[in-house]
């Protein structure tokens, strides 16, 4: 395995979508929060007028131009993919795989959830805390000897191997968390949305800090381990919808420049977040989506949804009284494009569907 950065991709060109089927200064709920967004956001805001500068401590700030819609973004995990790295991997190579490979994982058929990921989280936090040990023993109490025999010993997440790792790395934050890092927002309630503007704002401003400073390389090495894994998997033909989302959420990279233009565009009131587990349903011939990770439900229009395929160069428009919006149309043919006075669905394709190899 090469030790080279996990590559963090250039900022994506505009989608080939239509903007002015978007409406100015109206509501338009945008569903899912990965490269489509990404490339929706130069149509949409900059594209329409408005700008992005640096404000006087060097942070992006957007000045709107009067033509945006206001985008009201959630997800399943309400966040977008973390950063890239931005710096190179320059510790020792993590030992892996170690736990995960075709030796380990048997004939099949496979649950992943149910039969793998013990696995696959044991390998991921080898490797994490290899180089957290290994190359930041200043934070530990440990030696990797120590450590790798005791861990190595124990399964994933026992009482006895949670002990271990409190014995050896005394700070919370050094520890993994597997959980919060694939659902951040998980059980966290806020009054309003503008508290899950305040989080947000939080979050994207450590994601962008601890995947350009070195003294987290740990992270990194977990990366490096969940490529391994990623590798093993496929060989074995183990296909699965949650890994496949989990993986592209921790290794997708991100870039750093969409991270700050979606900060920039909150705190502008251009985007709103509106948090985890979205639901969205049709209520009176629109589009209402909701979270429970703030009270309230909007209403729109217009809804992007970054999932659907774009069968269209431009947009497939769906009615909201009409059938299932997450029906998928038949691909053999364009799907119709017929306008109505209800909502529409703008069908949308990602455009940086690179990872790290």
């Amino acid at each position: 395995m090469s030790q080279s950065a996990t590559p963090e991709p250039d900022h994506p060109e505009p989608l080939a979508l239509d903007p002015d089927g978007v409406p100015a200064g109206e509501p338009v709920i945008v569903k899912g929060m990965g490269p489509v967004l990404a490339g929706l956001l130069v149509p949409l805001t900059s594209g329409r007028g408005g700008r992005f500068a640096r404000g006087y401590d060097g942070e992006l700030v957007y000045l709107p131009g009067g033509g945006e819609p206001l985008l009201h973004v959630g997800s399943s995990r309400g966040v977008p993919h973390h950063r890239g790295f931005a710096h190179p991997f320059g510790g020792a190579e993590p030992p892996v795989p170690r736990f995960v490979t075709r030796g380990t994982l048997g004939t099949g058929p496979w649950n992943l959830r149910r039969d793998l990921w013990p696995l696959v989280a044991k390998e991921l936090a080898f490797a994490y805390y290899h180089e957290l040990i290994t190359a930041h023993p200043e934070r530990t109490r440990s030696t990797w000897e120590e450590f790798e025999e005791a861990f190595a010993a124990e399964e994933w997440n026992s009482p006895a191997m949670r002990r271990l790792v409190r014995a050896a790395v005394p700070r919370h934050p050094d520890r993994l968390d597997l959980d919060r890092l694939d659902r951040p927002l998980h059980g966290i309630r806020f009054g309003d949305r503008a508290g899950v503007r305040r989080w947000m704002r939080g979050y994207l401003a450590a994601d962008l800090e601890r995947r350009s400073d070195p003294a987290h390389s740990a992270d990194h090495a977990m990366v490096l381990a969940l490529l391994s894994v990623r590798a093993v998997l496929a060989e074995a033909g183990v296909s699965d919808p949650w890994f496949r989302e989990f993986s592209d959420h921790v290794a997708g990279g991100s870039p750093a420049s969409y991270l700050e233009e979606l900060r920039a565009l909150a705190e502008a009131g251009v985007v709103v977040f509106l948090g985890a587990d979205l639901v969205i349903d049709r209520y009176e011939g629109r589009w209402r989506a909701q979270s429970p990770t703030a009270p309230g439900a909007v209403t729109s229009t217009a809804l992007v949804d970054t999932g659907r395929p774009a069968w269209s160069p431009d947009r497939t428009a769906v009615p909201a009284s009409g059938a299932d919006p997450w029906a998928r149309a038949p691909r053999r043919r364009p799907a119709p494009r017929t306008e109505t006075r209800y909502s529409r669905i703008l069908a949308t394709t990602p455009v940086w569907g690179r990872h790290p190899t």
